[in-house]
């Protein structure tokens, strides 16, 4: 158990944080854990999860081999505008859609990988070109107007309505997705030959090349990888809120993302991260962003209090990666003195 709490310090500290804002809260505004309001409270944290959560399983691996992508909100926003146009012009269904946005998220997330992979070119200067690049693309096909929830198909916004209902609580459809795909990414990243390749890759690159690991590809195929979560996101989005906006469907998105990820315990050093404390990093944004709602903070503070909880959560993980340090090497100098 001992060692089990060791390895996972970071994901604890991430849930400790959680249930301290949630007491807090609960002092602040008692009514907020009736039998009543309670199960508003969870739904709407979880509704505040999904694109997050979907985007950061990319995220973090492009965190783990040392790389940033600051483009994935933009790229959100051009997959779904590119099916929105198809749903609004052509009459297109839900199922070609999704495909569609699929489809010009791996096609953006293939570009960023092929520039940053084989052309060197570093990450954060070809993200912050495409950044900009697919969000002017998504302004110009769409001549800067929006595609309305009379634009979309019937029945899609049905994904974040309904769902499985547990009592009084309704977990939508759109939060089992993501969650879903966390667990294939779980699965993948753990278990799979690829997802050893991922953390070989950043721990140590020429290592990892000398023991045959085809870097380029492994970093192409990350960001690959990356655009399609986001055009699975963009059509999230779209049953989420109800409308596509080539200036505020994604936008900031890229932060929120990288937030999550990096207070979730994946290290900007690379070669480490796991996606249950990405879980718990973007349920933890979740809960600020609700809580600080609910309590009624005012507007005006609201993204203080949003900055400076993760500042504090950020700190507290560098306390603890300063403690697994020490107490590793005291192990070693244990162990060469026996």
């Amino acid at each position: 158990m001992k060692r089990f709490v060791n390895t996972h310090i970071k994901e604890f500290v991430t849930l400790g944080l959680i249930v301290l804002i949630f007491i807090a809260s609960g002092i602040a505004k008692s009514e907020l854990f009736s039998a009543e309001r309670f199960p508003e409270v969870i739904n709407s944290v979880l509704m505040w999860t999904p694109l997050n959560l979907t985007v950061a399983m990319g995220m973090m691996m492009v965190i783990i081999v040392r790389d940033i992508d600051m483009s994935v909100g933009s790229t959100v926003a051009l997959s779904a505008m590119v099916a929105g146009i198809l749903f609004r012009d052509c009459g297109w269904g839900i199922a070609a859609g999704v495909a569609v946005s699929i489809l010009v998220g791996l096609v953006c997330g293939a570009i960023n990988g092929g520039l940053i992979a084989y052309l060197k070119i570093p990450a954060i200067i070809v993200t912050l070109g495409t950044i900009n690049a697919y969000r002017g693309l998504t302004y110009i096909i769409s001549d800067g107007k929006q595609v309305t929830n009379y634009e979309l198909p019937e029945g899609m916004s049905n994904v974040a309505s309904q769902g499985i209902q547990l009592g009084n609580l309704l977990i939508p459809w759109l939060v089992i997705i993501a969650f879903v795909i966390a667990i294939v990414f779980y699965i993948l990243l753990k278990y799979s030959h690829f997802g050893r390749e991922v953390y070989a890759v950043g721990s140590n690159r020429e290592a990892a090349h000398l023991r045959g690991i085809n870097c380029k590809r492994i970093e192409f195929s990350i960001f690959t990888i990356t655009g399609i979560l986001c055009g699975i996101t963009g059509m999230m989005s779209a049953a989420r809120f109800g409308y596509i906006n080539p200036s505020n469907t994604g936008n900031g998105l890229e932060f929120t993302v990288i937030s999550s990820t990096i207070i979730g315990g994946v290290s900007v050093s690379g070669g480490s991260g796991t996606v249950p404390g990405v879980v718990l990093g973007c349920l933890l944004l979740g809960t600020v962003n609700t809580m600080i709602s609910m309590i009624g903070i005012p507007g005006t503070v609201q993204k203080f209090c949003y900055g400076l909880i993760i500042v504090i959560a950020l700190l507290i993980d560098r306390m603890v990666q300063v403690i697994q340090e020490k107490r590793r090497r005291k192990e070693h100098i244990v162990k060469e003195a026996l």
